[in-house]
């Protein structure tokens, strides 16, 4: 099979939200996702949409989460940082985040860090998960 092949998935809603996902040779996903506040659809059913438009040949998820630009907020980081500050380890924050909690619903349990998060406890501002199944 040849390298390179990877597959991309968007959807975006009329006033601007959405999700980019692309999905790599070795079935790993990595997404960016923009839905809260303004959005007519919520962030778990682009998510589900996604993974399911890229099925079985995910094998894994990879989280990059970085704290928004001029402090936008982060789903994934800003709950980190609230139960880091209140004295809970980085990795059991990590296991209730949003991605992980709507991976973990799709068969996707085991998680580690990737490298080395930027911060500390209560204000982290860049952390890269693996979530496998």
């Amino acid at each position: 099979m040849a390298k390179d092949m990877a597959q991309a998935f968007s959807w975006f809603t009329p006033e601007g939200k959405g999700i980019l996902g692309e999905l790599d040779d070795d079935g790993v996903v990595t997404f960016a996702i923009e839905a809260g506040e303004g959005s007519s659809i919520r962030g778990t059913e682009m998510f589900n949409r996604m993974m399911a438009f890229f099925g079985d040949s995910v094998r894994s998820i990879h989280g990059v989460w970085r704290k928004g630009h001029l402090g936008k907020a982060s789903a994934n980081i800003d709950k980190v940082n609230k139960l880091t500050s209140a004295g809970m380890t980085l990795e059991d924050a990590i296991m209730v985040t949003w991605t992980v909690s709507r991976a973990r619903k799709l068969g996707f349990g085991r998680v580690r860090l990737l490298g080395t998060p930027v911060g500390s406890p209560g204000v982290y501002t860049k952390i890269d998960v693996l979530i496998e199944r």
